[in-house]
């Protein structure tokens, strides 16, 4: 209760009196309520309105309307009896409605929105959080869905269009369905009859149960295994099949095996290991090679065999003492004006002469190549001989240089006086052949 007035005079107690801001009657127009001394108040009244410019509340909060913001809460319940328009609803709590509500333009549902009973949506609705249909969700026109997740049995009576990602628990099709781009299909997927008329991508496992048949092309980027059980069939009709991207590779006599007709089927092949047709790692024949790329002097020794040429040797163990060995040597090299004359080539097997000619004076498998003006140029002498060293040990290839009359240099890979570009390259083989 408020200090009463009586007992005072108007002198003592007009400041705490309201009235209109411009000390005139109250009218059509919005006027500030002020005190005596002229405070104006955040009241403003006419004949036809009343407004405030701050907040306003009942009852400190039961109902409050913020002044900026126009946000309006009311602490009990708001009964409206007839149509009511809002541009935008925002519930913080739990809101029933016991009527329909009905929603004629775009809705924006942040949070959940629980139904319990029928939901009929009859414009355009978006939901941006997770919604929870516990009755029956009724399609009866086209639907377009973003992205939906189905964790139980759901039945789409008409067309159902997907633009985007869509991610499904479970689905079964019964009739045609038609994907107009990606599905994606992380687990189990059982398909009573798939038709694929365009390109699809699998993106994990692809369990097909039944008979598959593929008109089209089939592409396998991946890993692919046909079959699973040693009594499985698989049938290339095609005469016609090529394997672009196998690479050479070096053949592992004792692991790989071979590809071959079945005997007894030639419509069947069968998988053989290399040692069962009489190839293996300890039989199959051998090629060695020593290259010489540099450049070398020797100097001829009037004692045979000679001096070896130590940059072109090579060692070699057949695989048995029937083997022969074909031994091949190229020799690139110069000498002094008019010397080559003097140069012989000796070959020998552990030490032991072979190939050498049995006429008198001077001996060798080879002689060097005699042209005038040797030193501007480079020879080439190439020796071959099939040895057979009755032997599955260790053996080892020498050529040596031999000059009984003049102790002659030989210049390796290079002309003496042929400067640096005059470099050659000098090699011995050596191939091994079954008796």
């Amino acid at each position: 209760m408020g200090t009463p007035l009586t007992g005072s005079s108007v002198a003592s107690t007009y400041t705490g009196l309201l009235k209109n801001a411009d000390n005139s009657t109250v009218g059509a127009t919005l006027k500030a309520i002020s005190d005596g001394s002229g405070n104006d108040s955040a009241l403003q009244i006419s004949n036809a309105a009343v407004n405030t410019t701050g907040d306003f509340s009942v009852a400190t909060n039961k109902l409050t309307v913020a002044s900026a913001s126009g946000n309006t809460a009311i602490a009990g319940t708001l009964a409206v009896t007839g149509a009511t328009n809002l541009s935008s609803l925002i519930t913080s709590g739990a809101a029933t409605i016991g009527g329909a509500l009905n929603v004629t333009g775009a809705t924006t549902l942040t949070g959940n929105l629980t139904v319990p009973g029928n939901l009929a949506v009859t414009g355009t609705s978006t939901l941006t959080g997770a919604t929870a249909v516990t009755g029956t969700l009724g399609v009866t026109g086209a639907s377009t869905l973003a992205s939906v997740g189905v964790t139980g049995a759901a039945t789409v009576g008409t067309t159902l269009g997907v633009t985007g990602a869509t991610t499904l628990a479970s689905v079964g099709v019964t009739g045609a369905a038609t994907v107009g781009t990606t599905l994606g299909v992380t687990g189990a997927t059982t398909l009573a009859s798939l038709g694929v008329t365009g390109a699809t991508t699998v993106g994990t496992t692809l369990g097909v149960t039944g008979n598959t048949t593929l008109v089209g092309d089939l592409a396998a980027n991946g890993n692919t295994t046909l079959g699973n059980a040693g009594t499985d069939t698989l049938t290339l009709n095609s005469d016609n099949i090529t394997a672009p991207n196998i690479s050479t590779v070096t053949v592992d006599l004792t692991n790989d095996k071979v590809l071959i007709s079945d005997a007894s089927d030639s419509n069947k092949v069968k998988v053989v290991t290399v040692g069962s047709i009489g190839i293996n790692a300890t039989n199959a024949p051998q090629c060695v090679q020593q290259v010489s790329d540099d450049r070398y002097t020797y100097l001829g020794s009037l004692t045979a065999p000679g001096t070896e040429i130590a940059t072109v040797t090579k060692t070699i163990t057949p695989r048995s003492t029937g083997s022969k060995v074909l031994v091949s040597i190229v020799l690139n090299y110069s000498c002094v004006t008019n010397t080559s004359q003097f140069v012989l080539f000796r070959l020998t097997r552990n030490g032991t002469e072979i190939g050498t000619s049995v006429g008198a004076g001077q001996k060798g498998i080879a002689s060097g190549s005699y042209e005038d003006g040797e030193v501007n140029a480079v020879n080439n002498t190439k020796i071959e001989f099939l040895d057979s060293p009755s032997s599955s040990s260790a053996v080892t290839y020498k050529i040596n240089i031999f000059s009984p009359l003049s102790a002659t240099s030989v210049y390796l890979n290079y002309a003496i006086n042929g400067g640096s570009s005059f470099t050659t390259t000098s090699s011995m083989t050596l191939q091994e052949y079954f008796a």
